[in-house]
C-alpha cells in the first residue's frame, strides 16, 4: 500500500473520532442542559429560596424560625423535592439528623420503621393522652417523666416511667395523642387501672429532679418511722408531765401545812409574852 493512501486512511479515521467525540460531548452536554431546564422550571429560576438548616437538628426537634431560615441556592446543588416555604416545614419534627447549613428535603422526616428499644427490665405501654397532659406535647424519647392519675378534685402519683416514643414523633409532626412509656412488669396494671379510673397526667421534672419509685418509697418509710417516733416521744412527755404533777401537788400542800404551823407557833408565843408583862 502506497503511503499516500495510508495517510489519507488516517486522516479520514481521526476524522472519524473527532466527530464520534464531538457527538459524544454534545450528547453529555444536551442532558445537562436537559437536567437543568428541567430544575429550572421546577423553581422558576436559577437561584431559588430554599429552607436550611441554621443549626444541626437533633431527631425528636421540631422545626421552628430558631433552627431553620430561608436562603437561596442554586438549582443546580439543590437535592430532590427541596423544600421552599418555611409554613410548610415549621412545626414538623426531624426523624435524622439535619447537619447545619444542610438544605431540608423530606428525606429528614421520614418515618424509621423498626421495632422499639425497650430495656431490657422494662415493658412497653401506651397511654392515651394530649398536648395539655403531656408537657405541652414537647416529649422526646427518652425523657423522663412522673405518671400522675387524677380524678375529680384528688390526683396520686403512680410511678416515674421513661418515654420510649409519642405520635407526634412516629408521625413526624402533628397534635399528639398517645405516648409510648417503659415502665416495670408489676406496675403495668396500676397504669392500665389508673386509664380507667381517670385522667393520666405527664409531668416533667426537672434535670435532677426525677425521682425514682424506690426513692420515693424510702422516703415515704422514712417519714413512716419518723412519725411514729415523734408520736412515741410526745406520749413519753406526756407520761412524764402527768407522773410529776402528784409530787407538785404534794409539795404545794406541805408548804401550806408548813406555813400554817409557822403561824400558830407565832401566835402562841405572842400570847405568852403578853401575859408575863401583865
Amino acid at each position: 500500500m502506497k503511503r499516500s493512501v495510508r495517510l489519507a486512511i488516517s486522516v479520514v479515521t481521526g476524522i472519524a473520532a473527532a466527530v464520534v467525540a464531538l457527538a459524544y460531548a454534545s450528547s453529555v452536554r444536551q442532558e445537562a442542559q436537559a437536567a437543568q431546564q428541567e430544575a429550572l422550571a421546577r423553581y422558576g429560576g436559577e437561584l431559588v429560596a430554599v429552607c436550611v438548616a441554621s443549626r444541626d437538628i437533633e431527631p425528636g426537634d421540631m422545626i421552628d424560625e430558631g433552627n431553620v431560615v430561608v436562603e437561596e441556592w442554586v438549582t443546580s446543588l439543590l437535592p430532590p423535592e427541596a423544600m421552599t416555604s418555611l409554613g410548610d416545614v415549621a412545626g414538623r419534627v426531624a426523624t435524622s439528623h439535619i447537619p447545619e447549613r444542610a438544605v431540608l428535603s423530606p428525606v429528614y422526616f421520614e418515618t424509621q420503621s423498626g421495632s422499639l428499644e425497650i430495656p431490657a427490665d422494662k415493658v412497653a405501654v401506651c397511654v392515651a393522652s394530649d398536648p395539655q397532659h403531656a408537657v405541652g406535647g414537647s416529649l422526646a424519647r427518652g425523657d423522663t417523666v412522673d405518671v400522675y392519675v387524677s380524678d375529680a378534685e384528688i390526683a396520686d402519683r403512680l410511678l416515674s416511667a421513661r418515654v420510649l416514643d409519642t405520635s407526634a414523633l412516629a408521625q413526624g409532626g402533628g397534635d399528639l395523642s398517645w405516648v409510648t412509656l417503659a415502665v416495670d412488669p408489676e406496675r403495668v396494671s396500676e397504669v392500665l387501672a389508673a386509664m380507667s379510673a381517670g385522667q393520666i397526667t405527664l409531668v416533667a421534672p426537672g434535670r435532677d429532679g426525677g425521682i425514682s419509685d424506690d426513692v420515693a418509697d424510702e422516703d415515704d418509710s422514712a417519714a413512716a418511722d419518723a412519725g411514729d417516733t415523734e408520736r412515741a416521744s410526745g406520749g413519753d412527755t406526756v407520761g412524764e408531765a402527768s407522773s410529776g404533777q402528784p409530787d407538785e401537788d404534794t409539795h404545794r400542800e406541805e408548804s401550806r401545812d408548813g406555813g400554817s404551823a409557822g403561824s400558830s407557833e407565832d401566835e402562841g408565843a405572842s400570847v405568852e409574852e403578853k401575859r408575863g408583862d401583865a
